[in-house]
């Protein structure tokens, strides 16, 4: 043999050190990329109309972190959704304020820091340059985006569950070391506490650590440290909740409500209204916390007549569940392969936000398809396919790393999809497939990147990506582009509306009632559907109302009425016309069937205390103002009728003390600048009032009657 054939081997071992070496700062380029690109997004969502709005599970999480705040750790429920973001949720006010902007910064940080644990996972089963490309691919994944901007569970989620596979691929060498399977198990329990489903995930990570079947005896110590550490985290809020609760939840009780939004009589696949029509529970202090106002236990006592405990709940709900399904075998079988379709389909199935409206509104969120599903996907799935058949070009060592890391990965994903199919398939449920999916899309990645280089198995290749080409392009139910339209019409009208600008809420609200008259929209049946339009238009009432529309807004709340009416909102908004019109036995008849409604006793009472305010029972309007907000103290025109009747009979300590009560309840200017400037004025504070009163638009004035009271009762106050 020659010097120089001698020499080769001893030039790769300086090759793979100079590699290594430059990883760490491949990773930190990669995760600098990924913040960057989350960052600008960030900074345009802001500057849209969609920035800093929380609607739905958002609003929950947000709403549940702050009574954590106030009333402590430990808390007064039992766990309906889960505890782990609204948890850290909470950590992060204290450190940060109560500023979303900021909570989403760090979002974008532990987003940025999953792709760069995935880029490592894939450089470890593959090698560094299939590393990059996987990371790429994270950083510009537009789900991933998406939903580190959204305050939601998912993107905490994804960085768990990218941490996990991480670890799963590092220390596949040593799996059955103790402190190794127990920090899985730990990372397992966690997770579990973001989504409870995701406690299977406990039985591959067995596997893990037992590696072969005849060496399974010989990690008993492993598999005991696996489950005390997920036993660490997944214990304590079983106990916690046993102790507040006095019923056994390990996780939490919503099992049933979400078996029974996947298997009714309207099912479809993706998420249905279990509780027809009727809203959510009134906002109160105590159903702050856990979830409580959407446990559908209300709706239960009011419409099925029975009070149930949380755990006999979620009992009823699933019992509910499991008896439609066994009178409708049939469908129930057709409903759980439909969902296996949309589970695995190209398409995102929105349920609370509809990422096509982010991207149209706010710019892109990643790279096009290439950053999607429907290319991820099928990469996986051959990725998958090409480990198992023992691909060993994927790996420079196919070893105990490489075989571990992808069955477990294999079943990682079966864990994902067989807890979706018995429920309902969303966008955000989905995305928990994508850490897994883009570590074996490494191995995907490598072998095109041996077939290129070699010339040879393209046909192994293609015999793995042909089938999960064919699965996510199967034909699937989806959104029709009539119905997105009317959908981010909808949507961007109520994000006028909370920024007060009245006028262009109006406008894309008619947008929408545009599509309905013109034809352009199928009328589908059906609570959710019902639910929906009954929305608009009495959003698109209130809108109208502020810009001094009232009979066009009667008859907006006439028509969502019509549509559902089981919507107390509407109802007591109907209520508020008719009364204003005169029509004062009308207005009774509907605040008497409100109060049947779930949570319409408060709204129902503020609707009485106005009309007896206006017949000058002045006492009877405070009592009912009183209860209103005692009742659902978001119920913000009450806090005003209140403060301002309180302030009309000189009580001004009570009037100080009701004003601090009701900011802490949400209100915000101009209804609250315009109540501290007359208590300002009351105390004989001058300036201060003028200051507050100039926080008044003049439009608002204009459009809404009890402002324009306060402001003129304050001017004339400072006049004197």
């Amino acid at each position: 043999m020659s010097a120089k054939a001698a020499k080769r081997p001893r030039r790769a071992p300086r090759a793979a050190k100079s590699n290594a070496a430059r990883w760490p700062a491949a990773l930190a380029l990669l995760f600098g990329i990924a913040l960057a690109w989350r960052l600008a997004y960030l900074h345009r969502l802001a500057a849209s109309p969609l920035g800093g709005s929380l609607t739905e599970d958002a609003q929950f999480y947000w709403t549940w972190s702050g009574w954590l705040l106030r009333h402590g750790w430990v808390g007064a429920r039992p766990f309906f959704l889960a505890p782990l973001y609204p948890y850290v949720l909470a950590l992060l006010r204290i450190a940060l304020g109560d500023s979303l902007q900021r909570v989403l910064v760090v979002q974008a940080i532990w987003g940025a820091a999953a792709v760069a644990l995935l880029a490592d996972a894939a450089r470890r089963v593959t090698r560094p340059s299939v590393g990059i490309a996987v990371g790429v691919l994270a950083a510009f994944y537009e789900m991933a985006v998406f939903f580190d901007g959204l305050a939601l569970t998912e993107s905490l989620l994804f960085f768990l569950e990218s941490l996990l596979l991480w670890w799963i691929v590092a220390r596949a060498s040593d799996a059955r070391a103790v402190w190794v399977a127990a920090v899985g198990g730990a990372l397992v329990g966690l997770i579990a506490e973001g989504r409870a489903t995701s406690a299977l995930l406990i039985v591959p990570a067995a596997a893990w650590v037992a590696g072969t079947r005849t060496s399974t005896a010989r990690a008993t110590p492993a598999l005991a440290a696996l489950a005390a550490g997920f036993l660490a985290v997944t214990a304590p809020v079983a106990l916690r909740n046993r102790a507040v609760g006095h019923e056994w939840i390990p996780f939490t009780y919503n099992f049933g409500f979400n078996l029974y939004a996947g298997n009714n009589p309207e099912a479809d696949g993706a998420f249905t209204r279990i509780t027809g029509a009727q809203g959510h529970s009134a906002e109160t202090e105590d159903l702050a916390e856990a979830g409580a106002r959407v446990d559908g236990r209300e709706y239960l006592r009011k419409v099925d007549g029975v009070d149930l405990s949380p755990a006999a709940s979620s009992a009823y709900w699933a019992n509910k569940a499991l008896s439609w399904m066994r009178t409708h075998p049939g469908r129930a079988l057709a409903l759980a392969l439909r969902k296996l379709g949309m589970t695995w389909n190209r398409r995102e199935y929105a349920q609370i936000e509809n990422s096509r409206e982010y991207r149209d509104v706010a710019g892109p969120l990643g790279l096009p398809w290439i950053g999607s599903f429907a290319f991820v996907g099928p990469l996986g799935l051959a990725g998958l396919l090409l480990g198992l058949r023992g691909a060993k070009r994927a790996a420079p060592e196919p070893g105990a790393i490489s075989a571990r890391a992808i069955r477990f990965a294999g079943w990682y994903l079966v864990v994902v999809t067989l807890t979706l199919a018995p429920f309902f398939v969303t966008d955000r449920y989905r995305h928990h497939l994508l850490p897994a999916l883009l570590l074996l899309t490494a191995i995907a990645l490598a072998s095109i990147a041996d077939a290129l280089r070699t010339g040879r198995g393209w046909a192994a290749l293609a015999l793995a990506v042909i089938p999960g080409v064919v699965l996510v392009n199967l034909p699937m139910p989806y959104l029709s582009a009539t119905k997105y339209a009317w959908g981010e019409e909808t949507d961007l009208g109520m994000r006028w509306a909370e920024q007060g600008r009245w006028d262009l809420a109006v406008r894309e609200y008619e947008r929408a009632i545009a599509l309905e008259k013109g034809g352009q929209l199928t009328r589908v049946s059906g609570a959710s559907a019902a639910s929906e339009r009954a929305d608009l238009y009495y959003d698109y009432g209130n809108a109208l109302a502020h810009v001094g529309r009232d009979a066009d807004a009667a008859a907006a709340y006439e028509r969502a009425v019509a549509e559902a009416p089981d919507r107390a909102p509407a109802v007591r908004a109907l209520a508020d016309a008719y009364a204003h019109q005169g029509r004062t036995a009308t207005a009774e008849s509907l605040y008497t069937a409100l109060a049947a409604k779930v949570g319409g006793e408060g709204l129902a009472a503020a609707g009485r205390a106005w009309m007896a305010a206006r017949g000058g029972q002045f006492d009877t309007a405070e009592q009912r103002f009183a209860e209103a907000v005692r009742l659902d103290p978001r119920i913000m025109d009450a806090w005003g009728g209140l403060i301002r009747l309180q302030a009309q009979r000189g009580a001004w300590s009570d009037a100080h003390a009701t004003l601090e009560r009701a900011r802490r309840a949400g209100l915000t200017d101009p209804a609250l600048a315009a109540y501290e400037a007359l208590l300002a004025a009351s105390d004989g504070r001058r300036d201060d009032a003028k200051r507050d009163l100039a926080r008044v638009p003049a439009a608002a004035v204009q459009h809404d009657q009890t402002l324009a009271d306060v402001v003129r009762v304050t001017r004339s106050m400072l006049g004197r």
